[in-house]
Parts: C-alpha cells; structure tokens; sequence
C-alpha cells in the first residue's frame, strides 16, 4: 500500500510537470504569434505603402460619376458627382471629400463659409470667393467654390495642395480620373497607372471614353450615334432608313445599313451568307444565325438573324452585332442599347449618361415616300383647331380628310395649350402618316429668344408631354414660335433631341387670309421647300387643298407632299438635334456634306 501510493504520488508528480512542460509551449507559441502578428501587418503594411503610395487614406474620384473608389472599395456619393467647369478644374462635394478621407466639416450658413479640419490644421473657404484661410496662412484658390442644389463644391486639386496631399489627374481618354493620397509619398506614373486600373475596373469607362467609343441604338428609330453624330442607317440608292426592330423579345440590325453607315463593308454571296468587314475585324454570318469572328465561332444566348419579308432586309440580334464590331452589348432605357468596349451593367452612372443621349434616336419614317420629280414639306402652327362656324368636326379635321384623300402628307407643329382642348385629331396624325411637331407649351408672343435656359426648356419640355400623352407618340421636330432661335433655344433644343425646322416659303397665311395666295406661293415652290402656314384659317386650308389638286394635276411633273421627316431622308439629310433647317433642298443637302452649311436664323 505503501509503495502503490508512493508511486502513484511520484508518477502524478511528472505527469503535472509534463502538463507544466506544455503549458510552457503553448505559451511561447502564444507570445510568438503575439509578436508576429504586428510585425507581419507592419511587413505587408509596407509592401501596400510601396505599391499605392502610404499608408494613409486614398480616394478616386471620376468626373460625372456619382461613385468613387475609396481605399479599395466602391462608394457611394449621394448623387453629388464631381464635374469640370469651363476652365477643365474639377469641382467636388466637399462632405464627400471629407466624409471619405476623416476630415471634420463644419459650414457657417450665414458666411456661407466652410472649415475643413485634419488634425491641427484648418482651411477655410467661402462660396464664390477665391481667398482662403489655411491656418494662419492665406491662399488662393484657382477656382471659387460654389454652391450647386445645397451642396457645396470645391476645387479639389486646391484643398489637396493646401493640405499637401498627392494629388495627380488622369484625362478623359484614360478615364477622367481624379486620385488623392493623404501620403507624402509622390505619385509617380507607376503608382497612378495601378490606381487607375483598379479603380476602372470599379467604376467603370468615362462619359468621354464612352462618347468617342460606344454605338447607340434604339428600337423602331433608324439612326445610330456614334462619335457625337447622329447618323441614319439606310441602304444603297435608298430613301428611306432602315429601323431596329424587336422581334421575340429580342433586338434586331440591320446588318448592311449599319455596318455601311459605320463605315465598313457587308456583302451578300447571293447564297446564305454575309461578309463584313469593320475595323479590322472580319465576320461570316450565315442566314440561320450562324456565325464566326476572325475565323473563330460565336458563342453564347441570343446569337441568331433573320431576313425580313417585308424589306428583304437581313437582320441580326443585338449581341451577334456585338461581337462582329468586337464590343459589348449593354441593354439601356425605353429600348435604346449600346454597343461598348466593356459591360456597362452595374454602371449606372455611365447607363444614365448614355440614355440621356438617345434623344436623336427619333422613330424611323414608317410610311412609303412615293417618287416624285418634285418634294414639298407641308408645313401648320398653332393648331390643333376646333369646331368653328363651317366646320362643325374642327378646321384641323377638314384638313386631314383633305390631306388623306389626296395621299399628302404634313408635319403639325402643335401649341401644347391646344393640344389639351383640341386632342381629338392627334390619333389621327399618327395613324395616318402625318408628324408631330412642338411649338412650345404657351405660344409665348416674346418668343423663346425672350426666355432664359429654364424658361425654354420648360416650354419645350410641357408640350412634348403634353403631345405624347395625347398621341401616344412624341413630338420628332421643333418650330420655335416667329422661328426665332438663340444659343440658348439651340443648346435646349439639342439636349431634348429636337432638330429645329423653320421654312424657306412663308405663305403669310396669317395676314393676307386669302386662299389664293396661299395656292400661289405653295404652287410656285421649288423641290425641297418647306412651306409655312396655319389650321387656323379657312382660307389656308382651302389654299393648301387646291394647290395639291393642281400640282398633282400636272404632267410634266410629278409632286409628292411629305413630312418634314420624310423629306430629309428623300434627300439624305440627317435632321440633327439643336440645328436650324429651314429649306431641305439638294443645295443644303450638299453644304451638309461639305461642312458649308450655314442655315439663316431668325432672332
């Protein structure tokens, strides 16, 4: 008993050393990992530091873009994005400035004054004032801040400068970027180069990238944009242009009229397949959808074609037009698409910039433009026209049963105002080939020449409204009221999309109200006019009528009366947003052509 319980006793003994002897180790290991794990942040902290220039907050920003990348993360800046002025400074949100690098922001509202603080140093900046206040140290600023919608914006490369931060720009063409480190360590091309690819890859190409690079589209519209211009997209010895159509769901080209109109070639074998050549990229499609790119096959959804019965046109779907100009496609707004060097989804600030230039992407001619020796745009303001004495239906409706019997078309440039107590007719217009115009919301006597931006904008902007909800189909045109037009009624009218057309012969309607000088200055146009008069008058609309009569009456001549649309595809015109038209004859066709064109404008 003895000898069991003295060895029992020993034996416990060793076994509690050995536990004491691995406590021990695990202890060291402890501490170890303790010490370690310092070092390896300090160790990794300093290959960061040497890569992306110190350790201390990094911010990009992107003009236009209401996104930023901040110490390697996408944020969001609530709507307020950095844009550049006139002089190409950079202005940005001073609370996202500061919310983003951990500065204080303080702002006195009755000094309209705001203190940026780090640490113990301060600068003060004033709205529109270019003298600032760096602690003890006064500076001046390149740039004013200013307030824009209750944000205050600041010129960004003066607060990082006065704050001695890095602070470096990269161009449109490289992404429109903006990079800040609160390092002291200088960013030189190799840093600044991997800062921007992975900021890039965030928030994506710049709305000048995507201007000089991107193809835009829209359903049902004959146009494509591309490089800032609006161009129609149309065959060979054509009038007319040939549309985007939907078909299943999906998006249809028209593979000849595109690919020609963005300057390369498509041929057809007369068998089953198509050849095109663009930009060095060579394509074999075959008539079922079947399809390879510098020799290799397409792949993926939604790669197929079909050839139209009605035109004999070939189709093919939007992501197969993709790869044979070697792009991405990118579903936009209200059927408008675009065809880029990278996917824009995800992007949205780049989506909303692109959908907001898609206004020229007007709906294509639908109706068949007859051949004629001669062609004459009919031109009504100020309507629609109610029930007056004579004309129990409306003056407007008399007119269109006269149009319609005598297969002519017109173009009705429509008071808003009249549109909301005339809107019977507006079905009409549509459904039997005439097109909307816009002739402002009020009709305002000062002309929109007397009005400033907003003003414009808002009585450009109430009647398409207005047409649209009464129509179903909005306003393609603009007359300005006296056809009066400034830089500032032009700069509108481009942003909302509408070509502006004045007249090159005025029947002067309103004043003689006499018929037959309405039939003789409608008789006596030449091919190409686009002739001025109102449904507001009898004496226009009988004018008008028998000026068609004889006209079309005439043998050595063939007539053909149009849109204003229509008339500018007959002669190869592309009507583009914010300029001024007043004849489409083949003189200005070829001044276009020559970059001569200088339109007379009324003030």
């Amino acid at each position: 008993m003895t000898y069991q319980s003295a060895y029992r006793t020993t034996y416990r003994r060793h076994r509690h050393r050995r536990r004491n002897s691995h406590y021990g180790v695990l202890i060291a290991l402890i501490l170890v990992v303790i010490i370690a794990v310092p070092v390896a942040f300090h160790v990794v902290k300093g290959i960061s530091s040497a890569i992306f220039g110190g350790d201390r907050n990094q911010l990009v920003y992107q003009v236009d873009n209401a996104r930023a990348f901040a110490d390697g993360k996408v944020v969001d800046l609530s709507g307020a994005a950095p844009y550049r002025d006139s002089s190409g400074t950079v202005f940005v949100s001073a609370k996202s400035l500061c919310d983003n690098l951990k500065l204080e922001l303080s702002w006195e509202d009755s000094s309209k004054t705001a203190v940026i603080t780090e640490g113990k140093d301060t600068l003060r900046v004033q709205v529109d004032s270019k003298t600032a206040q760096f602690n003890e140290e006064t500076k001046t600023l390149s740039a004013a801040p200013v307030l824009k919608d209750s944000t205050l914006y600041v010129p960004v490369r003066d607060i990082c400068q006065a704050f001695s931060w890095q602070v470096g720009e990269l161009g449109a063409d490289m992404g429109d970027l903006v990079v800040i480190s609160q390092s002291k360590k200088a960013l030189d091309d190799e840093k600044m180069g991997k800062i921007a690819d992975e900021a890039l890859s965030e928030l994506g190409p710049s709305e000048a990238q995507l201007a000089a690079d991107s193809v835009l589209m829209r359903t049902d519209s004959d146009k494509l944009q591309y490089q800032g211009e609006t161009r129609q997209m149309k065959e060979e010895g054509e009038h007319r242009g040939a549309p985007v159509k939907e078909r299943d769901g999906l998006q249809y080209v028209p593979l000849s009229a595109a690919v020609t109109t963005l300057g390369g070639t498509a041929s057809f074998d007369g068998s089953h397949e198509w050849t095109v050549d663009y930009n060095g990229i060579q394509s074999k499609i075959q008539d079922n959808g079947k399809a390879k790119v510098n020799g290799d096959r397409v792949k993926g959804n939604n790669i197929s074609a079909f050839t139209d019965e009605d035109s004999g046109r070939f189709y093919v779907s939007a992501p197969l037009f993709a790869a044979v100009l070697g792009k991405t496609y990118t579903g936009l707004e209200d059927g408008a698409f675009v065809f880029a060097g990278t996917s824009l989804d995800g992007f949205d600030s780049q989506k909303a910039y692109l959908s907001a230039q898609t206004n020229g992407l007007t709906q294509a001619v639908s109706a068949d433009i007859p051949d004629a020796d001669v062609y004459i745009a009919l031109t009504f303001d100020d309507g629609p026209t109610g029930a007056i004495d004579g004309y129990p239906n409306g003056l407007t409706a008399y007119l269109l049963d006269g149009l319609k019997e005598r297969g002519a078309h017109a173009t009705f440039f429509m008071v808003g105002d009249r549109v909301n107590m005339f809107s019977s007719t507006l079905p009409r217009l549509v459904s039997e080939g005439h097109e909307l115009g816009n002739h402002t919301m009020t009709h305002p006597m000062q002309h929109l020449t007397g009005l400033n931006t907003d003003g414009i904008r808002q009585e450009i902007s109430s009647a398409t409204n207005t047409i649209q909800e009464k129509a179903g189909q909005a306003p393609t045109v603009l007359r300005p009221v006296g056809g009066g037009v400034n830089s500032d009624v032009k700069a509108v009218a481009k942003e909302l999309g509408l070509p502006i057309i004045n007249w090159n012969v005025d029947t002067q309607d309103w004043k003689n109200r006499n018929a037959q000088s309405v039939h003789d200055a409608i008789v006596n146009a030449g091919d190409g006019s686009v002739v001025l008069m109102h449904d507001l008058y009898p004496t226009s609309v009988e004018g008008v009528l028998s000026a068609i009569d004889e006209l079309q009456s005439r043998t050595d001549k063939t007539y053909a009366f149009v849109t204003v649309s229509e008339l500018a595809a007959v002669k190869g015109i592309t009507l583009e947003p914010g300029v001024v038209y007043n004849g489409l004859t083949d003189k200005v066709a070829q001044e276009i052509a020559d970059g001569t064109y200088a339109p007379t404008e009324f003030t």
